[in-house]
């Protein structure tokens, strides 16, 4: 594995319109592909499929030492996001402020995970990429990202809602509610439950779907189905649900608990803050190519 520079071999064209090289970085399911859908066809070694989600994980690491563009644009993400946090930001007007805050969340969120997506596809088909073809590549497919992000969290905060509701009407509908026969923190966790039991769900059925978008170049709808499927054959679904919950875990938790501990120098609050909210958004980005490896794994098992 290594970072490559564009050559024109990369650039060649089909007579579809789309260059070779961007069809061998798409990975989809067997059934959506025109010819054979075999291993050997779509040049991608056996021991991918065999890994596990923490070699999955340990793959991921190895291959942001490869390829430093993924660390300069998360390091460009990070740092803009730790001045964000300093006093000196707010020398600037406040829609400026804005503006910059918008362009970080929607890099951090969406820009960055379509060109993690785009490296992780072409190094498991022996295609590396270039920045060039990379960016070009995530570019193109942010729109579909997007609708997909906005599918996702509409569905995850809507359908919970909705499931739930009956059940709060049909709560409403006794004399006695359920404040009074039980305890209020009884009542108000039996409530959360309802919510995030389903909330939770529809989550973890669509994970992968930024993955279908952008490796597999589906459709919002497509994708949601694609990950929907994916999710409900994986034979270690208890397994997945862990890692991707430890995984998240830490990479949200870890800035907010380590500059908690007492360290009786002032000083080092501030700097543990900022190395500990900058690990916690690049392990992130690291569980960001292990969920597209396992996508790959899982969409030709």
């Amino acid at each position: 594995m290594s970072e490559h520079t564009d050559s024109p071999a990369q650039s060649t064209s089909t007579g579809h319109g789309a260059s070779e090289y961007d069809v061998s970085l798409t990975i989809k399911d067997r059934d959506d592909v025109d010819g054979c859908g075999c291993l050997e066809c779509r040049n991608i070694e056996t021991t991918t499929i065999n890994r596990t989600a923490l070699d999955a994980l340990v793959w991921s690491v190895r291959l942001f030492r490869t390829y430093p563009s993924i660390i300069a644009f998360a390091g460009v993400i990070i740092l803009t996001n730790r001045l964000l946090e300093t006093d000196s930001i707010a020398l600037l007007p406040t829609p400026v402020i804005g503006v910059v805050e918008a362009v970080t969340a929607f890099a951090f969120i969406i820009s960055i995970r379509a060109y993690v997506g785009t490296i992780v596809a072409g190094e498991l088909t022996g295609g590396p990429v270039t920045i060039r073809a990379g960016l070009r590549r995530s570019i193109a497919r942010t729109p579909a990202l997007v609708g997909v992000i906005l599918i996702i969290v509409f569905s995850v905060m809507t359908i919970p809602f909705l499931l739930s509701l009956p059940l709060f009407f049909l709560a409403g509908a006794f004399p006695i509610t359920p404040v009074e026969t039980v305890s209020f923190p009884v009542a108000a966790a039996v409530g959360v439950l309802l919510f995030a039991v389903p909330f939770l769900f529809f989550l973890f059925k669509f994970w992968f779907a930024p993955e279908a978008c952008v490796i597999g170049q589906y459709g919002p709808l497509k994708s949601l189905r694609v990950s929907w499927r994916i999710t409900s054959n994986y034979r270690r679904k208890f397994l997945l649900i862990i890692v991707i919950a430890i995984g998240n875990a830490v990479s949200l938790y870890l800035p907010t608990v380590l500059p908690q501990f007492e360290t009786g120098l002032a000083v080092v609050h501030p700097v543990l803050h900022v190395i500990s909210s900058s690990a916690g958004e690049l392990l992130s980005i690291v569980w960001a190519s292990a969920y597209a490896h396992i996508y790959v794994q899982e969409i030709l098992s």
